[in-house]
């Protein structure tokens, strides 16, 4: 199996010197590439074909959520470019996680996570897993939660239609709990 390709994407010099030399010593992984800034990053990524790039949101020129949604763009017109998106950021709020993923990001890690845990980030986003840091995990289920869960007033009802007669009359015979409509609902 060949080395999973990776772009870092990181303004601050020292972290991405940081990375870059952590990363270049893990087995099954090499550092393709690195850009300082938004702009740099994006060129980086429609000019390179690599497997995963780190992202970090706070970048100058375009920020990294904005990179995200431009080189999303970009890869509908280039099928061919199948990187994967991790963003790598210390902004762990709830608008930030929020907006990383609505811009296609795959993964999200926060830079205070170990060596270990960003080298199972990189590999899980790059086999099509998403991988989010524990520490804004509970945002995401949150949102997720709030857009499942509706109120009383906006469920919808579901008509079951059977294509066989008699199987009209067995529900017209034996119709539908009240528990039963309740867990179809669910």
């Amino acid at each position: 199996m060949s080395d999973i390709r990776v772009v870092l994407i990181e303004d601050h010099d020292v972290v991405r010197i940081g990375l870059r030399t952590v990363l270049q010593i893990q087995e099954g992984i090499q550092v393709a590439g690195e850009a300082s800034n938004g702009t740099q990053g994006l060129t980086l990524l429609q000019t390179t074909q690599v497997d995963v790039a780190l992202v970090d949101v706070g970048l100058p020129g375009i920020d990294g959520i904005e990179l995200t949604q431009q080189f999303r763009k970009f890869q509908k017109d280039h099928p061919e470019s199948t990187t994967k998106i991790i963003m790598l950021t210390m902004l762990g709020t709830e608008d930030t996680v929020l907006a990383s993923f609505a811009a296609g990001a795959d993964s999200y890690c926060m830079k205070d996570i170990g060596i270990e845990q960003l080298i199972e980030a990189i590999k899980m986003t790059h086999a099509g897993n998403a991988w989010i840091d524990p520490a804004v995990a509970s945002i995401v289920l949150r949102q997720v939660r709030s857009s499942i869960v509706q109120p009383t007033s906006q469920k919808q009802t579901i008509e079951i239609r059977s294509l066989e007669p008699e199987y009209e009359q067995v529900l017209a015979s034996d119709p539908v709990t009240d528990r039963e409509r309740e867990v179809l609902e669910l």
